[in-house]
């Protein structure tokens, strides 16, 4: 802090008491002592007994005095309070008026359950007594109610090691001010931060506009130990690094007091992990880490685990000798990017009320109770406009690389939504031969063909493919990922049959594994045509698509579905279409997963719609549909999640079963045109409705336009 402390006071002679006498301010604000006098022929006293444990977290403020009288606030302070310049340590003796109260009461407004322990180290000049300051911290350091230190004259001092070695002995984290000297890097004792083996953190002070104050000493060389906060308090008139550092002292008061059992430096890296990065990025010799940020220190830091299966302890708890014991408790990695279910599980699991507060275990074994309901996603969820979108950049037209008599290679890039994503060219390689008989063999890219000889499939090309090939519809209908075949064979005018295969092996955030055999039957018969479609989806680690790691995942699951879809042709531009899916599947269940015991679940889809071509002009098409997304009609599982800890340290459970089934149908309704304005532009536009109803409840219609234009050159 830019101070006035003055030289500090020598020690008033005591001689008077000499003869074996002991002295210690008493704890009360009028500055009295005591004494005890031992006569020679007496028998010395054994030590005082060790503090009395606290309600609180215990902080020792190397300051100036705390002029708040105990003896009107006494829940506010650790016994055990001294001055080691000869005052009295609830004096503030600053020339200021105020700097130890100030600093106080920073830390007593944002943490609560901070008790104070004030050791008057300064009589407010310049210089500050190395040998108080050394004093009082093996004072703090011999407190067992002490577990955080604040040094907010620390550039003022210069310390010995033993004194701040003693400190890091006793698990206490160590807060020191940087600075105010105009100087690139920390002084004084906060020059001691790298032998502290991580319990030490050097403060910087911020201005109203969160700059760096012009006068405050930057990281410098001591960047992996520093952070910044605000150099202000509303309980003084000036600023300065020193009162930058209550800030940090109260962030880890308050983490220590929530997590006891952390250690000190893994408070310190808490603190710094969480920091908001400033000026250049990662740690830089100005800021350091960054701006403290105490939203994102009570939050959980990296992959979060919950307790996946009954037991006696969290895994913050658990010894070397207890991991192999029978009552352990294991843990599921969670990350926050992979958490994605199927479609047809994410409306159930959202509604339960089962997961809206999960027992979970960050890095550091900090435990949470976190809505782990919000933060699901639903697998291939986008919105339905956006969905369009992608889909109409999607169908590009693949470029021809090699072709000999039979046989065409195709080159597809497939487009992403968002412009800063790239995706690596695929391949497809196509035969058709005069017998009607063709072949497809696409890596990273679904075989449809341009050239299909069935109407029943190619009026799919009708619709907006956002509807009926939505994979909320279509079973195990993905996108660009994996090996992809199809052989197709038209027996006769108006019969013909295709076989497909697909084989997933998707190393992105679900990290998704499957396979799917469909075999078709397709006939036209004058203005009627129909398809009938059956397969087999086998998923390892998975359900309906959804990630193959975490606390709903699932040891293998199989799939067997029918489909039954049709048209009409209405006029020679406009058809009548619709499909209807049933599915049959069985579930394994995972060993840790927080879903177990699945029943058989039985799943149906439908879609209805009308399409037409060249309604206003040549080459523009218009199509309505009405569907049922995918949707579980029966099946059930038992659900086993850890939802807190008692007293006892023991994780308490939610057991219970869980139905799937919704009483209420998911709808979806959209309107789709799109039309070739010139040979280089298209525009189109989209409306949709989407509407939800999960048990007794109804959601609302979603409704979404969109209005698009796309040109090429």
């Amino acid at each position: 802090m830019k101070n006035l402390f003055s030289t500090p006071i020598g020690w008033i002679v005591l001689s008077l008491f000499v003869f074996y006498s002991g002295f210690a301010f008493a704890e009360g604000g009028d500055g009295d002592f005591a004494a005890s006098v031992v006569e020679e022929d007496e028998e010395v006293e054994a030590p005082p007994p060790a503090p009395a444990p606290i309600a609180g977290i215990g902080v020792a403020v190397l300051d100036t005095g705390i002029q708040l009288n105990p003896a009107v606030n006494p829940g506010l302070f650790v016994p055990g309070s001294a001055s080691y310049v000869g005052q009295n340590p609830f004096v503030d003796l600053a020339k200021q008026g105020t700097h130890g109260t100030a600093v106080a009461q920073i830390i007593l407004t944002l943490t609560p359950q901070s008790k104070i322990l004030s050791l008057q180290t300064s009589t407010g000049s310049k210089s500050v007594s190395s040998s108080a300051v050394e004093a009082a911290l093996m004072a703090a350091a011999a407190n067992p109610n002490i577990r955080v230190i604040i040094h907010s004259n620390a550039a003022l001092a210069g310390v010995s090691g033993a004194a701040m070695l003693a400190t890091a002995v006793a698990d206490q984290v160590v807060v020191m001010q940087a600075g105010n000297n105009w100087a690139p890097y920390p002084v004084g004792d906060a020059r001691h931060a790298p032998g502290l083996s991580g319990k030490g953190i050097i403060v910087g002070g911020l201005g109203p506009e969160d700059e760096m104050l012009g006068f405050g000493n930057h990281a410098g060389d001591m960047a992996q130990h520093y952070v910044v906060a605000t150099g202000s308090s509303q309980f003084a008139d000036y600023w300065g690094t020193s009162f930058a550092t209550p800030r940090v002292s109260a962030l880890a008061a308050g983490l220590r007091f929530r997590w006891p059992d952390l250690r000190a430096e893994e408070i310190v890296a808490v603190i710094k992990r969480t920091a908001t990065d400033m000026g250049a990025p990662g740690v830089d010799a100005k800021y350091g880490w960054g701006k403290i940020n105490p939203t994102r220190a009570y939050s959980p830091i990296g992959l979060v685990y919950t307790p996946s299966t009954p037991g006696t302890t969290s895994p913050a708890e658990t010894t070397e000798e207890e991991e192999s014991s029978d009552d352990d408790v294991e843990s599921t990695e969670v990350s926050l990017h992979r958490l994605t279910v199927g479609a047809p599980l994410f409306n159930a699991l959202k509604e339960s009320g089962f997961f809206e507060s999960v027992l979970v275990f960050d890095q550091f074994n900090r435990d949470f109770n976190w809505n782990l309901s919000a933060s699901l996603k639903e697998q291939g969820a986008m919105n339905s406009a956006r969905s369009f979108y992608s889909d109409w950049q999607r169908g590009k037209t693949p470029a021809l690389i090699g072709q000999s008599s039979a046989h065409q290679i195709f080159s597809f890039t497939p487009a992403q939504f968002n412009n800063d994503q790239t995706t690596d060219p695929v391949l497809l390689v196509s035969s058709l031969n005069e017998q009607g008989l063709q072949s497809h063999l696409g890596f990273g890219v679904l075989p449809k063909a341009e050239s299909d000889p069935f109407l029943a499939m190619s009026l799919k090309g009708f619709l907006n493919p956002s509807s009926f090939l939505n994979s909320k519809i279509r079973l195990g209908d993905y996108d660009a990922d994996g090996v992809h075949s199809l052989i197709a064979f038209e027996a006769t005018p108006g019969v013909g049959f295709d076989l497909r295969y697909s084989d997933i092996d998707d190393t992105s955030d679900n990290n998704y594994q499957g396979s799917q055999i469909t075999a078709a039957s397709h006939v036209r018969f004058g203005d009627f045509g129909a398809t009938i479609e059956g397969g087999w989806l086998s998923e390892g680690k998975s359900l309906f698509g959804g990630t193959a790691s975490g606390p709903f995942a699932v040891d293998h699951a199989e799939t067997r579905f029918l489909r039954f879809s049709g048209y009409r042709m209405l006029s020679a531009q406009t058809a009548l279409v619709g499909s209807v899916t049933g599915g049959y599947t069985e579930v394994n269940s995972e060993t840790g997963s927080s879903l177990t015991n699945f029943s058989d679940l039985v799943s149906s889809a439908w879609m209805l719609g009308l399409s037409g071509r060249e309604i206003f002009k040549i080459g523009d098409s218009v199509s309505l549909t009405i569907a049922q997304p995918l949707s579980i009609n029966s099946g059930s599982a038992d659900v086993d999640i850890a939802y807190g800890i008692d007293p006892n340290n023991r994780v308490l459970r939610y057991q219970d079963r869980i139905n799937f089934a919704t009483s209420g149908i998911e709808g979806l309704v959209e309107v789709g045109y799109r039309m070739p304005w010139t040979d280089q532009f298209d525009i189109g536009a989209y409306l949709s409705l989407q509407s939800q109803v999960v048990g007794s409840s109804p959601r609302a219609l979603d409704p979404q336009f969109l209005f698009v234009g796309r040109s090429s050159f």
